[in-house]
């Protein structure tokens, strides 16, 4: 059985080059990107041969137990699509240790797995400094690769038991959100902060520690070895361990993935249509009502609002870190926060997936799809805006910067929306599905992706070009720069929104018979 799971896992591998042209060049485009990085981590601990041993069982023993925590972490927060999910196995009648061991192994046949094997098995090179750390290594490569696949196996069925109903997704993805974006003034302080320097000292005690644990005891094991430790006898044991600790609670999981659900979300009572009955009973009201419904339920949307003012904020803590005076970052927040919510629309089409055709059969007019998707971006954030800029500017003590503020803010969001509309319905490319992790990116999009979110970018900032010059004019003292910001700002943003709709409604028109088999192919 474990062979037949092996075929029907290379079998899954292949089809993914069965796919679209621009989902083949994405795909191809991150496993270049993957390979480039796991050559140049091989290059580095063949390089450590050399250092002193204290550096590199730092190194080693540091970056890889990150690496085995990411196993575990990735698949809980990132919601990957388990195609070999032991509950898809329940009608089957396998016994669950065969299949806990079939499905085992055929996570090993992957690109992550094939990384983390060059990767562990590039420390022969590095511990190559006696034949009894090359033998302990010999022995600890399996226990590396058995380690990340176990604790990738557990993650994913595990999350997929206990993250199965909306709050708990959302409360992870939040989590997740915040966690990445505080990783940067980290970083800062980490790197610049005499504070950061006394944080690097302790790096060898850190290290001491994940040497003794299940994250880090197999790759410390040749390290003390090499360094002439017998501790390094203990730490084997401690990885073998591991591994068989983590093969019986595989087991165990399979078990109760073979005969459970998942959680169930409790049921909810819920009165009227929401905005359905506050909007008017037009194509226009209609598409409106259920955008804001989506904004204010949808996890995928929620992730949206809540990495928004997020973003800013850590801009701001890492410029302040770096010495950026209080003034200037004052005036950083309402442009930024400005350019997201313009760009945040840009692949809304995609998001609805199959309920799309509701727009295609009912015939409806381009320019009320575009202008109803629209209503909650543009209602929150020219308000938002608006208020923000005269707060940032009494913030940095210069009430007439408001002007220009308002005036990039305003072109940033009219002019990313305006953009997006034609985007949308023009370039849409595959997100998560309707239900399922905000995070879960669908398979080989993700080239694809980075280039449309680049090119929108760009066409944003340089729509809002000539605000942001005369902004930039207006804080050097200039009073008609300031006003002449915000009147560019404006119309720019206006023009760029009218002829954005105009196009982009056209385009929807046009393409409604390939949106919705681009949505059925997501």
């Amino acid at each position: 059985m474990t062979a037949a799971l092996v075929r029907l896992k290379l079998r899954l591998l292949v089809n993914q080059f069965r796919r679209s042209p621009w989902q083949v060049a994405g795909l191809a485009l991150a496993l270049l990107y993957g390979a480039g990085i796991t050559l140049l981590l091989v290059v580095t601990l063949v390089a450590l041969r050399f250092a002193p041993t204290a550096i590199s069982t730092a190194v080693v023993v540091g970056g890889g137990s990150i690496a085995l925590l990411a196993f575990l972490v990735v698949p809980i927060f990132v919601g990957i699509d388990d195609t070999l999910d032991p509950r898809r196995f329940a009608l089957f009648g396998i016994e669950r240790t065969r299949l806990a061991v079939g499905l085992a192994v055929t996570g090993v046949v992957g690109v992550p797995a094939l990384a983390l094997l060059l990767v562990s098995f590039a420390t022969l090179a590095t511990w190559s400094r006696s034949a009894a750390a090359i033998l302990v290594a010999l022995v600890c490569v399996p226990c590396i690769v058995l380690t990340g696949v176990l604790l990738s196996r557990i993650g994913a069925t595990g999350a997929g038991l206990l993250l199965s109903t909306r709050r708990s997704r959302e409360a992870v993805a939040a989590v997740l959100v915040v966690g990445l974006s505080l990783l940067a003034p980290l970083m800062v302080l980490l790197t610049n902060l005499e504070l950061g320097r006394q944080a690097l000292t302790a790096i060898g005690s850190v290290v001491a520690v994940l040497a003794w644990t299940p994250l880090g005891a197999a790759w410390a094991a040749p390290a003390s070895i090499a360094g002439g430790d017998a501790a390094g006898l203990g730490q084997l044991l401690v990885a073998l361990a591991t591994v068989v600790l983590l093969g019986l609670l595989w087991r165990e999981l399979v078990g109760v993935a073979l005969v459970s659900t998942g959680r169930r979300a409790r049921p909810q009572t819920l009165a009227g249509i929401g905005w359905f009955g506050r909007l008017p009973a037009t194509p226009r009201g209609a598409i409106a009502a259920r955008a804001i419904s989506y904004w204010a339920r949808d996890v995928r949307y929620r992730v949206s609002i809540i990495s928004i003012p997020v973003t800013p904020i850590v801009l701001v803590l890492v410029l302040g870190l770096a010495g950026v005076p209080g003034p200037v970052l004052a005036l950083i927040p309402v442009p930024v926060v400005a350019l997201f919510i313009g760009w945040a629309s840009h692949n809304d089409i995609a998001y609805d997936h199959t309920a799309i055709w509701l727009h295609v059969a009912a015939g409806v007019r381009g320019v009320d799809d575009r202008l109803g998707r629209l209503a909650p971006v543009l209602v929150v954030g020219l308000p938002v805006l608006v208020a923000g800029s005269f707060v940032s500017a009494a913030i940095a003590g210069r009430p007439l910067l408001a002007a220009p503020l308002i005036g990039v803010a305003v072109c940033l969001l009219l002019a990313g929306t305006g953009i997006g509309g034609v985007s949308s319905a023009l370039m849409p490319y595959p997100v998560p599905r309707p239900g399922s992790s905000p995070f879960q990116q669908p398979n080989s999009t993700t080239g694809v992706a980075a280039v449309v979110q680049s090119v929108l970018f760009l066409l944003q900032l340089a729509a809002a070009a000539p605000a942001i010059l005369l902004g930039l004019v207006a804080i050097e003292g200039s009073v008609a720069a300031a006003w002449w910001s915000l009147v560019a700002g404006v119309v720019v943003g206006v023009v760029v929104l009218w002829s954005g709709t105009a196009w982009g409604g056209r385009v929807f028109e046009r393409r409604g018979p390939e949106l919705l088999a681009s949505a059925l192919r997501a």
